[in-house]
């Protein structure tokens, strides 16, 4: 099961807002960028507060995590005398397994057999205001689900949502299958240096860790639990049992540090070959078992809590997000939710943050806010919002903020952009990745310089298909005659370019333009599609694939297509490429592109 959107509705400064999280390309990863105070921890609250969910981090005691006044919610323009109600909508859609599974639950123990697909439900947390208080009475949740089938005995289906026995069932049923949401306002909190094994011990401290250890368990993949494989082994005392604890004990040693370190390494680009984690089981003074989990340095053992505070936050994240999201317990799809990570991080740490994104379980959806055009990946702007402030004017010298005016917005980043062109400071992260001018000290690399943002997927995604993608830089303009201040740049930080360009009318006139504007330095650097491969039938891109191996890749994405769409075809292609899916394709085209690519590669070298 996975959200598809929420609606957000009088909470705090949102009037209404609208966050869609399926539309095509379907991304795992969505960004929220906008000013300082412009509402985007707001929006991830808002989402937090949704009622359904089958953990909470309410134990770890993070700061700005909890909304535990009601009353807080109440628009700030609207606290003299509000008489209405704050809502959260989440829109989720079930998959395969979950539909079988469900029904499988429903027919089982309630005797109510689904003759339809469920598909998707709309839950609603109604928070109610009476005279600008708290009204428990008309706070509720309300669902809205298209559900047909037969209860006990009868014969002919029909609409569920009207029985009202088979309704409270059905939606009992539901409820554990919805994926959990996981806030993270920072991970700048301590981590315990005794996590608890007793199920006694109930404080929700121990039991969120308990947790914690059963999910690396679970990625052991050796059907191991903390009770009976921890607990009940350290208990009995026998040497068989302490023999058994002692290899378990090990192998999460090493699973968590080859976790947690390779990751380091990629990060920070240091070896940390002398360090690793010990996972521990000992006895307190009441002879209470516990687990401790500490890091063994060439000169003794540490805490994770003496460790930097650039370790321990780095240690923490992946071990709550790495662990969480590939564990087996609990509904698949979980989404997690952070507020600005790594902010604390130095500019290469923060992209290869960027890329463990995509190393989380397919299952796993993360929305996220930033200011940094570090963690700006171009890949995913399609899934990119800017969340803007109505009551907040930057415009002035002296910043401005009115709390009648206040609305949270949230658009689409391209369709911000469009609508208003002039207010780049709300997105001014991405527009600081796409124009950033690096120092001569930076490793620039050789790029293939292409028309526009059609052209890069399509190649990006062959180039990934065939193997080259490692080996080649695509760099997209706007169109064939927007590449200028891309050739002046690459011109004047000295590094290695080639401009690739369609085979028609005016791919060959801008290429004569491009000549005559720059001279020499690019006599040798500018070339078009059918002279790379002596090919005068390929003129685009799109041509280096036939019809029938277009048509296909566009119905992976819209199978119920007919016949082939300009449109769709580029939005599979995007898709494909963010999801990082692997294309089948005909010999011809395998040779057509392994040889651009080469191509390419030896004019650059050249």
């Amino acid at each position: 099961m996975r959200y598809k959107c929420f609606d957000l509705r009088n909470f705090r400064g949102i009037i209404s807002a609208h966050l869609p999280l399926s539309e095509k390309p379907n991304s795992r990863v969505h960004t929220l960028v906008g000013l300082n105070e412009s509402g985007k921890t707001t929006v991830l609250e808002a989402i937090n507060h949704f009622s359904y969910k089958s953990e909470t981090l309410d134990a770890l005691d993070l700061e700005g995590y909890r909304i535990s006044e009601q009353h807080s919610l109440i628009p700030i323009s609207k606290r003299a005398n509000f008489n209405d109600s704050a809502q959260i909508s989440a829109i989720l859609e079930l998959n395969e397994d979950d539909e079988d599974a469900i029904a499988k639950v429903l027919r089982k123990e309630h005797h109510i057999k689904l003759t339809k697909p469920i598909g998707e439900f709309t839950v609603t947390r109604k928070v109610a205001f009476a005279n600008s208080r708290y009204d428990a009475k008309n706070s509720t949740n309300l669902w809205s689900i298209s559900a047909i089938g037969t209860a006990n005995k009868q014969r002919k289906p029909r609409d569920l949502s009207q029985d009202t026995e088979s309704w409270p069932l059905l939606t009992k049923t539901i409820i554990p299958f919805i994926p959990t949401i996981l806030f993270f306002p920072n991970f700048l909190f301590d981590f315990p240096e005794r996590i608890y094994l007793n199920p006694a011990i109930e404080d929700e401290t121990s039991k969120f860790y308990r947790l914690l250890l059963q999910d690396i368990l679970d990625s052991l993949g050796n059907n191991t639990d903390v009770n009976t494989h921890i607990l009940e082994r350290a208990q009995a005392g026998s040497d068989n049992d302490k023999r058994n604890l002692d290899g378990l004990l090990l192998d999460m040693s090493r699973h968590v540090s080859r976790a947690i370190f390779s990751a380091w390494d990629q990060m920070f680009h240091q070896k940390m070959s002398q360090k690793r984690v010990v996972v521990s089981c000992e006895q307190d003074e009441k002879n209470e078992y516990y687990v401790n989990i500490r890091l063994e340095d060439n000169d003794g053992f540490y805490q994770i809590r003496e460790r930097s505070l650039g370790f321990r936050w780095f240690f923490v994240f992946l071990l709550l997000t790495h662990y969480r999201a590939n564990g087996r317990r609990g509904p698949s799809g979980v989404l997690f939710l952070f507020d600005e990570p790594a902010s604390n991080l130095h500019p290469s740490a923060q992209t290869q943050l960027l890329r463990s994104f995509e190393a989380l379980s397919t299952d796993c959806h993360i929305i996220y806010t930033t200011h940094s055009h570090h963690m700006i990946n171009p890949k995913w702007l399609e899934s990119t919002f800017v969340v803007k402030n109505e009551g907040l004017d930057y415009a002035t010298d002296a910043i401005e903020y009115s709390s009648k005016k206040t609305d949270i917005t949230v658009t689409k980043y391209r369709e911000f952009a469009s609508k208003h062109p002039d207010q780049t400071n709300y997105f001014r992260p991405i527009l600081d990745v796409l124009k950033y001018s690096p120092s001569s000290l930076e490793n620039i690399p050789r790029v293939v310089m292409v028309e526009g943002k059609t052209d890069y997927y399509l190649l990006s995604l062959l180039a990934h298909t065939v193997g080259c993608d490692e080996k080649l830089y695509l760099l997209p303009g706007t169109g064939s005659g927007s590449l200028d201040t891309l050739i002046q740049l690459y011109s004047a930080w000295a590094r290695s370019f080639v401009v690739l360009l369609d085979a028609d009318t005016e791919g060959e006139s801008q290429r004569k333009r491009y000549k005559e504007a720059f001279g020499p330095i690019v006599h040798e650097r500018l070339f078009l599609l059918s002279e790379l491969l002596d090919d005068t039938s390929l003129r685009a891109c799109e041509t280096l694939l036939s019809s029938e191996e277009k048509f296909s890749l566009q119905q992976l994405a819209y199978p119920s297509d007919t016949q082939y769409n300009k449109k769709h075809f580029h939005r599979a292609v995007q898709e494909l490429l963010i999801s990082g899916d692997t294309i089948k394709l005909s010999k011809e085209a395998t040779r057509r592109a392994e040889r651009l690519f080469l191509e390419l590669q030896n004019k650059l070298s050249a």
